[in-house]
């Protein structure tokens, strides 16, 4: 009968110690660095010999003057919605210390067609109470795969080991004002916007010598995003200047949400 009650005992704590390893396995698997001096975020992903290396960059907004507390922190609770300083509400919010949260650009209600956009429009400046604000796909990242325990260092200044991502922006004429362009939510009316690269003559003529191919490739040429900003754009071709025939241009442009479009053109050598 003892043998029994021990078992009865030992069990449970068994299953508790081996969910503790999993969940502090998984804890570690990421740290975060929040640049103050950049508003930039980078996510560092444990690699197999155990050293932290560089995974995701994201572009955020941290306190205004300076009102985002420099240290090392351990992430805590989580929440689908959270309310904010100013009877606002944050999606995806992550608790990284007391009232310092990762979430959102702030909503007037807990509704993702409530977006902010003067303040969305201001990720990339320090511009929050205090709160590092993403964007939503940013933010919910965070919320889904960092779990509690996560460190993030906080700092003054840093170099960013990875570029520091362009924000789309929603301007005058934005289809969507109050939705955010990055949120998953599949009722997000801009996931039926497309990436767009205007190309005014689809045949290019030029006459065989020293031409300015750039200038040639570029003349009539501009992308925007799905918000309707204009963007860059690359261009890949294999063109001998000398030599006349048909030389097949490739346009390729991929905006601040990821959403990326090709197209082609022709540049006739004579």
């Amino acid at each position: 009968m003892n043998n029994i009650k021990k078992i009865k005992f030992i069990f449970p704590l068994l299953v508790f110690l081996l969910c503790f390893v999993t969940v502090g396995a998984e804890n570690v698997s990421y740290k975060i660095v929040v640049n103050k001096d950049t508003n930039c975020v980078t996510v560092y992903k444990k690699s197999g010999s155990g050293e932290f290396e560089p995974f995701k960059a994201m572009v955020c907004s941290v306190g205004a003057k300076g009102a985002t507390p420099a240290g090392s922190f351990k992430t805590s609770d989580k929440y689908r919605w959270h309310p904010l300083f100013g009877n606002v509400y944050g999606q995806y919010v992550t608790r990284i210390n007391g009232n310092i949260l990762f979430h959102s650009v702030y909503y007037s209600s807990q509704s993702p067609s409530t977006l902010q956009t003067q303040e969305f429009n201001r990720l990339g400046e320090a511009a929050s109470a205090g709160c590092v604000r993403l964007a939503v796909e940013d933010t919910k990242w965070i919320y889904d795969n960092c779990g509690a325990g996560t460190q993030v260092d906080i700092v003054d200044t840093y170099d960013d080991p990875l570029p520091k991502p362009v924000p789309i922006k929603l301007g005058d004429t934005a289809k969507y004002p109050g939705w955010d362009p990055t949120d998953p939510d599949p009722a997000n009316p801009w996931k039926n916007e497309s990436v767009c690269i205007i190309v005014g003559n689809s045949v290019k003529k030029v006459k065989a010598g020293n031409f300015d191919l750039s200038e040639v490739l570029k003349d009539s040429v501009k992308a925007y995003d799905i918000a309707g900003n204009e963007i860059h754009y690359d261009i890949s071709c294999n063109v001998n200047k000398n030599k006349a025939g048909e030389y097949p241009i490739k346009y390729y442009a991929t905006d601040g949400c990821g959403n990326h479009i090709e197209t082609t053109a022709t540049l006739v050598v004579e």
